[in-house]
């Protein structure tokens, strides 16, 4: 199957091509995500499509029969989303068939993410995949792209190329916090994914206290997490907080910081998307650090960062890369596999016995059915050899594989 015969495609924005203010407006909720996906099956542009929203990314993976027409026609609606400020700075990427698969595979191991090698970004990925699925939105073609995406993955862990979950945005958030904050308060708000692996690395640091809040609180709530309503009243007591929440709207402004004692500092590390601080009226000594200011930070001090190994990562890519292909080219074949036994089991099952019954009724009903038995053996003769031909060529066309690993 040549390359552009992939039925995929990808539209979307990384933290190299847009600020976290131009991605925020990119975010799509289940709501908008399904009407989207409704309108796009039914226009006939794309049989699937999945939203991967993190903190490094925007991105929409569609498959259709029309690839890149489909990705220009979202990279419009992208732009729309934008506005004229945000497209005029912004330039959403399109990436299709084999490009686009493999940007995927590689997004997968972490490679295409601010901190090198992050694994946190696989289990989002993963879970972009199953939302579809829930939803409706996917389809045979990406439901396979996420299957071998976590061959992948799986496979690359044990070769050691993805980074241990103690690296990704949150150990960069920790890492900030320390270099601006010896010791002190903090308070944590959000306590999913990311926030609990924030948490957990704080909570063994003697140097910091860590007060944790959440908008939802579990029924013993033997940690004493504190609810969002004492949000103002935990701030005027705390050196820095971590926002990790994914709430539609801001969750820290004016109102917020308001009660705030006059002229303490306070240190807001916003690891939201969108962007959960409002930074408009704040009190003067209020210090906001959001994903472009960490990615900032990244960039001068990457090179601590163990940078895994190019050729055995590119190496894995390719191999799963050949696997989707496969995948893809066998799909197309089933498809004809499955009209011909329809189409078999039809003639076998009525077309057959009625031809007999119209053409031969003057004859012994022993011998009509002698007739029909050969007529349906030669059916089954004639369709065996043509499905056993069409998977010869695909095996053919794809003979390669990943042995020896599962």
């Amino acid at each position: 199957m040549p390359p552009q015969d992939i039925p995929l495609a990808l539209v979307g924005c990384d933290f190299r091509m847009a600020s976290s203010r131009w991605r925020s407006r990119l975010v799509l909720d289940g709501e908008e995500a399904r009407h989207m996906a409704i309108e796009l099956e039914q226009a006939g542009w794309a049989q699937g499509i999945v939203d991967l929203n993190t903190c490094n990314r925007n991105e929409w993976i569609i498959s259709s029969t029309t690839p890149r027409w489909s990705a220009e026609l979202l990279r419009t609606r992208m732009m729309e989303r934008l506005g004229p400020q945000g497209s005029a700075r912004v330039s959403p990427m399109v990436l299709v068939g084999e490009d686009a698969v493999r940007h995927i595979f590689r997004v997968a191991l972490g490679q295409e993410s601010l901190v090198l090698g992050e694994r946190q970004i696989a289990t989002q990925l993963f879970r972009a995949f199953e939302t579809a699925r829930t939803r409706g939105s996917s389809c045979r073609i990406l439901n396979g792209l996420g299957t071998v995406a976590g061959r992948l993955v799986r496979i690359a862990i044990r070769q050691g190329c993805v980074g241990s979950h103690a690296r990704g945005v949150h150990s960069l958030a920790v890492s900030y916090l320390r270099a601006h904050l010896a010791r002190g308060t903090v308070v944590l708000v959000g306590l999913g994914s990311i926030g609990r692996q924030v948490g957990a690395i704080l909570v063994q640091d003697p140097a910091y206290n860590l007060v944790r809040c959440n908008r939802t609180l579990p029924p013993r709530n033997r940690e004493g997490i504190r609810p969002i309503d004492e949000l103002p009243n935990l701030l005027s007591r705390a050196d820095a907080v971590i926002v990790c929440t994914a709430a539609p709207e801001p969750i820290i402004g004016p109102d917020i910081t308001k009660g705030l004692p006059p002229g303490k500092p306070l240190l807001i590390i916003d690891i939201g998307i969108p962007e959960q601080v409002s930074r408009s009226n704040l009190p003067p000594r209020v210090t906001v650090t959001g994903l472009d200011e960490l990615t900032t930070f990244h960039e001068a001090t990457r090179g601590t960062i163990h940078q895994p190994s190019s050729a055995k990562v590119d190496s894995l890519v390719d191999r799963a890369l050949v696997e989707f292909r496969r995948f893809c080219h066998e799909t197309s074949f089933s498809q004809i596999l499955d009209t011909l036994q329809h189409k078999r089991r039809q003639l076998a099952s009525e077309t057959i016995p009625r031809l007999v019954q119209q053409r031969f009724s003057y004859m012994d009903p022993d011998l009509r059915a002698r007739i029909e038995l050969d007529l349906r053996a030669i059916l089954l003769e004639t369709t065996d050899e043509v499905f056993r031909s069409i998977r010869e060529a695909s095996s053919r066309q794809h003979p390669e594989s990943w042995p020896g690993v599962s």
